[in-house]
């Protein structure tokens, strides 16, 4: 008798539960995160960019 192989849903969970190990998710955040690191200034100084030059042109500049 052959062994049966996981197909479908229960195939991508036997995958994770045996692929992913706290020690492969850290890594992966851990690389990650310098990525994180200048992603977030940049996000919110052009945030603060757009309303500031949205307000220029009305005359009305605020934080």
């Amino acid at each position: 008798m052959d062994p049966v192989t996981p197909t479908g849903m229960s195939a991508v969970i036997s995958a994770l539960s045996t692929g992913l190990t706290p020690a492969v998710f850290f890594g992966v955040v851990a690389d990650l995160v310098p990525f994180i690191i200048v992603l977030v200034p940049v996000a919110l100084a052009l945030y603060f960019l757009r309303k500031l030059v949205k307000g220029a042109g009305k005359g009305k500049v605020k934080f």
